[in-house]
């Protein structure tokens, strides 16, 4: 197997730890080997700082096993560790989370949380996430498939409610702000909804999730698993929609979810109307400058499956600018990479970009570099110029090769990130000033 030089995800078990960490009440157990917790609560950091919150982060209890462990058995360590969590921390649900090392030496775990002792009565749940299995978005995946599958009590429907799934935290590095701007939509137009994983959330509204009647998933393949489930357990429909980044697909997203949910079209047009005018009003205060200095330029988008598409759809069909490739850094089955190949021809683009599934950081520098060198003349080659790079930070050496600039969308990202997203109609307007912003700094640069 060929390493990968600096991956854009970690492990199943780091997906599930950033997604447990943001869950209101929610308090992880790892069932691991020493450095398991500490390692993974520093990958997620990277997705815009996310920090540890009520018990996440370095503050994650651990069982710490070792050599010895190993070899004679675990489960008492594992029971100790659970009770004294028990005692120390308060939650309304415990999810002992298994890593690599557990899972090989076959640890009976669900034997142990039945003997422990629980005066309190918490539900205590384990979630099998052994590293190996998979990358941090399934982790995400397994924790609401459990969350759904043997916690959410079953309900009465609320015709009104709606959960949001696909948005992993830290991997998805806007995720606080896509979901907050999709949240403030949908309950314009009378919905209520459940984010799970923003700050205005709480236990309950995860235990009102089985009452939805819709799944909202906003990604090609995250939160299906987690939908499917709801489903078979809950009978909640889902729907699979984009995450609606730009003004046109945050209205093709907003009339999706009335066609599932029968609402009013005529809510929906006053809506979608009222955040246009709102939005093309703020825009219409940089024409001139857009016009003026010609900021279109080619662009590469380097992101996971959930965001890649619909940044590039809003970078050629919102702004004009011209998206030349689409590298997909997910670690992806050959079905998985084929329905995504089939996917972008749903897409309108003038001239479709090249789709490029690559992982490692300097194989997809030298992809664009062995097409468009940059030491040769124009003259000669398409210099790829100007070029503007939505990826990574670690991205940032590709850019400056092109004399070009950098806006970091995707995991990791070292920026700091509080609930700033690009989703909606206000999320385009971020967007929008966050690339004219990142163009203005280089153009600054070159006169001061």
């Amino acid at each position: 197997m060929q390493p990968i030089e600096r991956p854009r995800y970690s492990c199943m078990l780091g997906g599930a730890l950033a997604t447990i960490s943001s869950l209101p009440g929610v308090v992880p157990i790892i069932h691991g080997a020493q450095g398991c917790g500490g390692g993974l609560s520093n990958a997620y950091y990277l997705g815009g700082h996310l920090g540890s919150g009520y018990c996440g982060g370095v503050s994650i209890p651990s069982s710490n096993i070792g050599e010895k462990e190993v070899i004679f058995g675990a489960a008492k360590r594992l029971e100790t560790q659970i009770n004294s969590t028990l005692e120390v921390m308060k939650g309304d649900l415990f999810l002992v989370l298994s890593a690599c090392m557990t899972d090989i030496i076959g640890e009976d775990i669900e034997s142990v949380i039945r003997n422990i002792k629980n005066p309190d009565n918490v539900p205590v749940r384990y979630i099998d996430t052994g590293g190996f299995q998979g990358k941090a978005y399934d982790g995400y995946d397994e924790v609401f498939s459990s969350l759904f599958e043997d916690y959410i009590p079953k309900a009465k429907k609320d015709e009104k409610l709606v959960n949001i799934l696909g948005q992993v935290p830290g991997y998805d590095p806007y995720f606080r702000g896509n979901l907050e701007e999709i949240a403030r939509l949908l309950r314009e137009l009378g919905l209520k909804v459940n984010t799970f994983l923003t700050p205005d959330q709480s236990h309950e509204n995860i235990l009102s999730a089985g009452g939805a009647v819709l799944n909202i998933v906003v990604s090609p393949l995250y939160g299906i698993k987690a939908a499917r489930t709801a489903k078979r357990v809950h009978d909640i429909d889902y729907l699979v929609t984009d995450l609606p980044i730009g003004a046109e697909a945050t209205k093709k997203f907003l009339y999706s979810i009335g066609s599932a949910l029968s609402l009013s079209i005529g809510d929906i047009k006053k809506l979608v109307d009222k955040e246009k005018k709102s939005y093309y009003g703020y825009l219409d205060r940089i024409a001139d400058y857009v016009a003026d200095t010609d900021t279109q330029s080619y662009a590469v988008v380097i992101a996971n499956s959930t965001d890649a598409f619909a940044y590039a759809n809003y970078l050629e069909n919102e702004i004009g600018y011209i998206p030349r490739y689409i590298f997909i850094t997910d670690h992806l089955t050959q079905e998985k990479e084929e329905l995504l190949t089939s996917k972008l021809d749903e897409y309108d683009f003038g001239k479709k970009p090249e789709l490029i599934f690559e992982q490692d950081t300097t194989a997809i520098r030298r992809f664009i570099e062995q097409r468009h060198p940059y030491e040769e003349s124009e003259d000669y080659v398409d210099r790829l110029s100007p070029l503007l790079v939505l990826g990574s930070s670690i991205d940032y050496k590709l850019a400056q090769e092109y004399n070009g600039v950098l806006l970091p969308v995707s995991y990791p990202v070292f920026n700091i990130i509080l609930n700033k997203g690009f989703a909606g109609f206000k999320g385009a307007g971020a967007l929008f000033e966050s690339i004219l912003n990142t163009q203005l700094t280089r153009e600054v640069k070159k006169v001061v």
